[in-house]
């Protein structure tokens, strides 16, 4: 009985031998192939990143330069206001001393 146990239990270890290389190598596969595709994974999302930062920015640029052209709008028709308004009382004043030199 000791040697059909000695024997069972060689077989045995010659088994948890070979399953525990199998599964070693499984490991390391497994783990060069999730390192892979993680890389490629970081890129695609490194990318989007990238292109978001771009809108982000362009759109932030943009908001400023039509923040800028609003209100050089309302500035250009506040002068314009004031120029049209102040001509137009001075040629009021000059028709109103044209007819008192005509009478």
């Amino acid at each position: 009985m000791a040697i059909t146990t000695a024997i069972t239990d060689l077989f045995s270890s010659v088994y948890e031998l070979f399953a525990s290389l199998i599964g070693a190598a499984y490991t390391i596969v497994h783990s060069f192939v999730a390192g892979i595709a993680s890389l490629f994974a970081g890129f695609f999302a490194f990318i989007a990143d990238i292109f978001q930062g771009v809108f982000d920015i362009v759109g932030g640029v943009g908001k400023f330069v039509t923040g800028n052209i609003v209100i050089l709008g309302i500035i250009g028709a506040g002068v314009y206001g004031y120029l049209h308004f102040t001509r137009q009382g001075q040629l009021q004043g000059q028709r109103s001393t044209a007819v008192k030199k005509t009478n």
